[in-house]
């Protein structure tokens, strides 16, 4: 887009939060100048074009239909397929928004923010300070996402920003402060978690940005999101050494860039330092449902999948509450052949009974419907599972497109396709369902109508 980022800015109707039309200004340019969003064409245009317009004091008209329209070019005549397209790309800028302010824009003096439900631009002061970020998260939130940036925040700012121990301190009591008074739940009694904070508070930390960050893991095809949660998951393991979660945690975020590396050779080292923090896990508590389900996704990485699978029902056994222990077991029996396995260990996609609402089953349970041929549950289960708020990644969408087709819906499917075209170009789809499923021929179920749909991958 060649429009400015600011147009009639003098007739802004609604304060911006005390900020102003150059600082505005500034916070767009910092992003769209920074490595995260070089590259990132549509995002860039969606970015621009709504603070243009929020500056401009037309921000309570910003609507789907008028990005669809302003921004793709795409008319009412293409029918509700191009709203959710914008609808993908705006949960796509708040991802990576909050990697760029869990990043390089962590001491930018002002944050701009996506509002979830919302395409309007929010303007936030922070004063370029990370002890400002903590105290302008709201206290008494459950956001896992709000606690998810504080412990990248805090172990970035470790690692690059403030090599002082006092200054460490400082973030360490900060993040301390939001999260024991947050409410957020770590499936930790209250008098064990007290205990915890008596013998040391940084290993309560620890416990508490370890459960955050694994609810942080899903969809695992996303790179950025794991690359992201590396250094949450190291920092843990360096305020508790002693504690498994670190170790677990870090080993199933190395395992799925090792999944995702196009480079044998770093495939090779990231699995072998996968496989030594589990390893490591396994030393320090050998019972543990969370460290059996990394031994089990690091086998599953290395292709043993008979391994896999043992190692994943054991786990779901000790941890038969653990959404996430389920979910692995789902995810291992999905691309092991065993649907019927896979859909029962997915809960049929429907939440469980007294646990966090889950939205990594419901993929499960979509992409393993599909190979049993029940392609009407797999793609109404994929559209409620977006339609919640569930991340959406390339091989979502291929499972979409080829249920659409197998019911012979070809023109939705078609849209379907291009949409992922359009939200992911060049996705590498045959080394994900390659390179994931133990079967050449349950690649093959999807990928050969996507084939026929038009798409050109190998």
């Amino acid at each position: 887009m060649k429009q400015p980022v600011r147009e009639q800015s003098n007739s802004i109707r609604r304060p911006l939060s005390g900020v102003s039309c150059a600082a505005a200004d500034d916070v767009v340019n910092r992003i769209l100048g920074s490595t995260l969003f070089e590259k990132a064409g549509r995002l860039r245009d969606f970015l621009t074009y709504v603070v243009r317009e929020e500056l401009a004091g037309r921000g309570e008209g910003i609507r789907g239909k008028t990005i669809a329209q302003d921004v793709y070019g795409r008319t009412a005549e293409h029918g509700a397929d191009s709203e959710n397209i914008v609808r993908v790309d705006a949960r796509r800028l708040r991802q990576q928004l909050d990697h760029y302010y869990a990043t390089e824009g962590m001491t930018d003096p002002v944050r701009l923010h996506l509002e979830p439900g919302s395409y309007r631009p929010r303007f936030e002061a922070t004063h370029g300070r990370p002890e400002a970020i903590w105290r302008k998260i709201r206290v008494g939130s459950s956001s896992h996402l709000s606690l998810f940036v504080i412990g990248t925040v805090v172990g970035l700012a470790l690692n690059l920003l403030l090599p002082p121990r006092s200054a460490v301190e400082d973030l360490e009591t900060a993040a301390m402060k939001v999260e024991l008074t947050s409410g957020a739940s770590t499936g930790l009694q209250a008098a064990e978690r007290r205990a915890i904070r008596e013998k040391s508070a940084s290993s309560l930390e620890a416990i508490s940005l370890a459960e955050h960050g694994r609810r942080m893991m899903y969809p695992l095809f996303d790179l950025p999101r794991q690359e992201l949660l590396t250094p949450v998951f190291e920092y843990v393991i360096e305020l508790d050494p002693a504690y498994h979660g670190g170790y677990s945690g870090l080993a199933y975020v190395l395992a799925s860039r090792a999944l995702l590396a196009a480079d044998p050779a770093a495939r090779a080292e990231l699995l072998a330092r996968s496989d030594a923090m589990a390893q490591t896990a396994l030393s320090l508590d050998p019972k543990q449902a969370w460290t059996l389900s990394a031994l089990a996704r690091v086998s599953f990485v290395r292709k043993d999948y008979d391994e896999a699978m043992r190692l994943a029902e054991l786990s779901a056994q000790i941890g038969q509450e653990d959404d996430l222990v389920l979910d692995g077991l789902a995810a291992i029996a999905l691309f092991s052949g065993q649907f019927q396995r896979s859909i029962e260990a997915a809960n049929d996609g429907k939440p469980r009974p007294d646990s966090n609402q889950r939205f990594a089953n419901r993929n499960i349970f979509a992409a393993a419907s599909y190979h049993i041929g029940d392609y009407r549950a797999a793609y109404e289960a994929l559209e409620q599972a977006v339609a919640s708020g569930a991340p959406i990644s390339p091989p979502s969408l291929a499972y979409q497109a080829a249920a659409l087709a197998a019911m012979g819906r070809e023109k939705e499917a078609r849209h379907k396709l291009e949409e992922l075209e359009r939200t992911w170009p060049g996705a590498p789809l045959d080394i994900m369902f390659y390179g994931r499923h133990s079967e050449k021929r349950n690649a093959d179920a999807v990928l050969d109508r996507l084939r026929q749909l038009g798409w050109k991958g190998k």
